[in-house]
């Protein structure tokens, strides 16, 4: 769905997003261009999330006072425009470079959990441009992207007058490549769906389709609130007419409870009627699909959804201590700061466990791993590290305690496993860090 787009404008209203971020860690972040009325067919809602990968993965791997850019070429003889993602941060190893686009790809370098499909579904979105992707690794890492100028070589009826700004409706054009099912390397490494449906048929149907792709379970709507509550699966699929609860009113239960309100719901019903889809939204449903329903279009849905748990964590893991009220992802902040607060009032405790974390939340131990793990992309038990240690940095700029002192107030057991933890996540000991400030 490419629409003609000015390459420049469309790059400045992405990487506002990312501008107080860039402010905060003192990263030079810029965005230059040797043609400012460069016009590109692209669709816009691929390239953003596009965008958006490559950009948080720069900034998950720069540190403090590092560079990020982005350079928008346009070479006129060969009708093509490059655009680059530069940063400063620790690269990438020479020997995996072939593999960053690999589906569930993790570097052996990162030390932050990850889906490791994004890469992997950006390769995916350029081709679909008829474009092309690259790496290169020096002193950094360089992304560049290729697409061609002009709309010759885009089928027609991939085109649009319009820029399409709500793609989930839309997607009934994508191509199939986009949607291949993809092999990961274990269970772990897939998201999980619990689908809601009492039509056995359509049940075993979708099943078949997605199964290869993600972790699929099952409810004909008897058990659904107990069996959400008891997977916490990544997204649920929820059919309208239901022999008990209907959608409307499992997805409403499952929004206001602490244990699945982050979890994205998507609704099937035969009902296309304005009623019905304002009762969805009612309801706290993140999308509204009508039967017969395009599996594309479910397929992308899902990878859409998919991809804004993606955006949150980074937001979340990046302002983990100064979570602000937004107009996006309400329960999740009202529940990180809950969880915040409890780690907060007992971070000098080093024997403070997820136990007593989940007891002060009354949810179980698995729920509270499960749910943390869907917001942040990390366990329970690293947040708490990560807490420690971002305290910890704000106590060896203000305070006039000694690193032994530091460690002990921010719940370390010994000055020298927090010394260890500190360099491992920052690059640097507590002592050269104090000595920088």
């Amino acid at each position: 769905r490419a629409s003609k787009t000015n390459i420049l404008d469309f790059s400045k209203s992405i990487i506002g997003d990312f501008d107080r971020e860039a402010k905060k860690r003192n990263i030079d972040f810029s965005l230059t261009t040797n043609n400012p009325e460069l016009d590109v067919y692209i669709d816009r809602n691929l390239m953003d999330k596009v965008y958006f990968n490559l950009l948080s993965n720069a900034f998950k791997f720069t540190p403090e006072n590092g560079q990020i850019s982005i350079m928008i070429k346009e070479d006129k003889p060969k009708s093509i425009v490059k655009i680059y993602f530069k940063d400063s941060g620790i690269g990438i190893p020479e020997n995996e470079l072939k593999e960053v686009f690999n589906a569930f790809y993790q570097g052996s370098n990162n030390y932050r959990n990850s889906s490791g499909i994004g890469l992997h579904l950006s390769k995916s979105f350029i081709e679909l441009h008829k474009g092309s992707i690259e790496i290169n690794s020096k002193n950094g890492a360089e992304f560049i992207i290729t697409l061609q100028l002009g709309k010759e070589h885009l089928d027609e009826k991939s085109i649009i007058k319009e820029p399409v700004l709500d793609f989930v409706h839309e997607m009934d054009y994508l191509d199939s490549e986009v949607i291949q099912n993809v092999e990961p390397k274990n269970t772990e490494d897939k998201y999980s769906i619990l689908y809601i449906e009492d039509n056995k048929e359509l049940l075993d149907f979708v099943s078949h389709k997605f199964s290869t792709e993600y972790t699929f379970f099952a409810s004909d709507g008897t058990n659904a609130i107990e069996r959400a509550l008891e997977l916490i699966p990544d997204i649920i699929i929820c059919d309208l007419n239901l022999p008990e609860k209907n959608g409307f009113q499992i997805c409403e239960i499952l929004k206001k409870d602490l244990r699945t309100s982050h979890i994205p719901i998507i609704i099937l019903t035969a009902s296309d009627d304005q009623e019905s889809y304002l009762k969805a939204l009612e309801s706290g449903a993140d999308i509204f699909l009508t039967k017969p329903f395009n599996l594309k279009v479910l397929a992308q849905s899902i990878k859409g959804l998919l991809f804004n748990r993606e955006k949150l964590r980074f937001y979340y893991t990046n302002n983990i201590l100064n979570i602000e009220d937004g107009d996006f992802g309400v329960s999740e902040q009202d529940f990180l700061r809950k969880l915040n607060d409890l780690i907060e009032k007992n971070l000098d405790d080093s024997a403070y466990t997820v136990e007593d974390l989940a007891r002060s939340l009354t949810i179980s131990r698995v729920q509270l791993y499960r749910k943390v793990k869907a917001i942040l992309g990390i366990s329970v038990s690293d947040h708490i590290n990560n807490m420690r240690l971002d305290k910890s940095k704000e106590l060896l700029k203000k305070a006039d305690l000694n690193i032994s002192e530091i460690a002990y107030a921010v719940g370390f057991s010994s000055p020298n496993y927090f010394s260890t933890s500190f360099k491992n996540k920052f690059g640097v000991s507590p002592k050269e860090y104090k000595i920088k400030i």
